[in-house]
């Protein structure tokens, strides 16, 4: 099957044109009621900010009236204010994500909605309301009631206008609501094939317009005696590109093929297009690739650190905080433990492990103990249910997660972070990293007392491969997307979520 028959297509010497799919020979239709990359950021980013508005003033509407129960006619000048809270609450939100770009169609078509990240922008937008009302002395004319409704009420609308909005996208892609980006693709047919099927699989937003067919003989040739030929070829290119109203130009070729990437550079200068170099395999292995500098040389930067070290002085910070004021906040507690844990069971109170932390640096960890063995070797049995060795008041332990408390002496030492992956213990980190490919990945950060895995119910025995290998994945989301804010929700739902006490042995 030819996947570029249908297209514009220039070849050698010649120039031959097909009818496009839509009959109209490659030239952009015109349309009523589509929308461009300047329309559907407009309409997407009006949408939402008229959900934000409408919500503080139905939630304001409904407090009032709940609370007070004499809101009426006379009371318009509240919905005016409503109505004005809303609309910087709503400018507030939409500004990180203006600021990121991330009001393209290709965002609302991921496969994954970035519900976290949604709820900790809505968040963010709350405090920096609190801190604008702070600043301009008017904390006393808001109802904080109704700011707690308005912000609850958003925690769940958000997330529903999301996956609303991506439904309604695909929608609109499909009915040729919304303007795809029209791509001109220069380089070997085999190339031009391969990145064919892969940009206009599923719902793409790109489709392939044209394509310049060079063969090889010509792109490795660049700068002999092909250089008229090639030069031909590019300014006949640029005349079609400029008559189909090309949007972008992708040349596949070799990262090192330099001559060739100027020649064609040159040729379409001229034009109101942008140029992309294919990236090819390495595309299709890393996420995120971007041109850094390491002193005065350029590179390819494949992967970066999880961390910076702004964002690791933040969370040394926060976790150092945090664990001493809750060690000076629970030694009731602590106390409390060890005295049924010694009048429970013989043996110490606290249980020590060795396990492998950030760049697999070895360390003890603390945990009350639970059971009656202190294994710590080359073979450990992982706690199973109804496991004989757990002890009775161990069983409470960690059906609650209270055994977990002592690390908070390890977070202090520097050793863990509050949120993190879960360590385990040096026997099953060498057991695993052998049969699961990414698994040393997960110590790229520090270890935490709870983490990503741990809230959506990943935890206690991993028996299997795919046990541990669900859990690998949920840990990486987390370092891929860590945030401050991100480590909060964790905590919170650490506390509040079923989920994060399933599977306690």
């Amino acid at each position: 099957m030819n996947v570029v028959s249908g297209v514009q297509r220039i070849v050698g010497h010649g120039v031959a044109p097909e009818q496009s799919a839509s009959g109209d020979h490659g030239v952009r239709r015109t349309q009523r009621w589509v929308l461009g990359p300047i329309g559907f950021p407009l309409a997407a980013g009006a949408l939402i900010a008229l959900v934000i508005v409408s919500l503080s003033v139905s939630s304001g509407v409904v407090y009032h009236a709940v609370v007070y129960e004499n809101f009426g006619t006379e009371n318009v000048w509240l919905v005016r204010r409503f109505v004005a809270i809303g609309a910087l609450v709503a400018f507030l939100y939409l500004l990180p994500f203006a600021f990121r770009g991330e009001f393209r169609v290709d965002r609302f078509l991921d496969n994954r909605p970035p519900i976290t990240r949604l709820i900790m922008t809505w968040s963010y937008a709350f405090v920096a309301l609190a801190i604008v009302a702070f600043l301009t002395k008017t904390t006393a004319t808001f109802s904080r009631g109704w700011l707690l409704l308005f912000y609850a009420s958003g925690v769940g609308a958000m997330p529903v206008l999301e996956i609303g909005l991506r439904r309604m996208v695909g929608s609109a892609l499909a009915g040729g609501r919304i303007s795809r980006r029209r791509l001109m693709l220069i380089g070997l047919p085999e190339e031009i094939q391969r990145f064919t099927l892969a940009a206009t699989a599923n719902q793409s937003t790109a489709e392939v317009a044209s394509v310049v067919a060079i063969p090889a003989s010509v792109i490795a040739a660049v700068g002999a005696s092909t250089e008229p030929l090639l030069s031909d070829i590019l300014d006949r290119a640029a005349v079609s590109a400029r008559a189909h109203e090309i949007d972008c130009i992708v040349l596949l070729t070799d990262l090192n093929n330099v001559a060739f990437v100027d020649h064609c550079v040159a040729a379409f200068s001229m034009l109101p297009v942008s140029i992309h170099l294919d990236a090819g395999r390495l595309a299709e292995r890393f996420n995120g690739i971007s041109i850094g500098r390491i002193g005065p040389v350029a590179a390819l930067a494949l992967t970066e650190a999880p961390l910076g070290p702004l964002q690791t002085l933040a969370k040394r910070s926060f976790d150092f905080v945090v664990a001493g004021c809750a060690l000076l906040g629970l030694w009731i507690a602590f106390t409390a433990i060890a005295i049924l844990i010694k009048l429970d069971s013989p043996g110490p109170v606290f249980f020590r492990q060795r396990r492998l932390g950030f760049n697999q640096r070895e360390f003890l960890i603390y945990k009350f103990r639970s059971m009656s063995v202190m294994d710590d070797g080359a073979n450990i049995s992982q706690a199973q249910h109804n496991d004989p060795r757990v002890t009775r008041v161990g069983q409470y332990l960690r059906r609650y997660n209270l055994d977990e408390l002592p690390q908070l002496i390890n977070v202090l030492r520097g050793e863990m972070s509050l949120v993190g992956p879960r360590p385990h213990a040096v026997a099953h980190d060498r057991l695993f990293e052998k049969r699961i490919g990414r698994y040393p990945r997960r110590l790229n950060v520090k270890p935490g007392i709870t983490g990503w895995a741990q809230v959506h119910g990943f935890r206690g025995e991993t028996d299997t491969d795919a046990k541990m290998q669900a859990r690998v994945e949920y840990d990486l989301y987390y370092i891929d997307n860590w945030s401050l804010w991100l480590d909060i929700y964790i905590m919170g739902l650490t506390v509040v979520s079923p989920a994060a006490y399933r599977n306690a042995h």
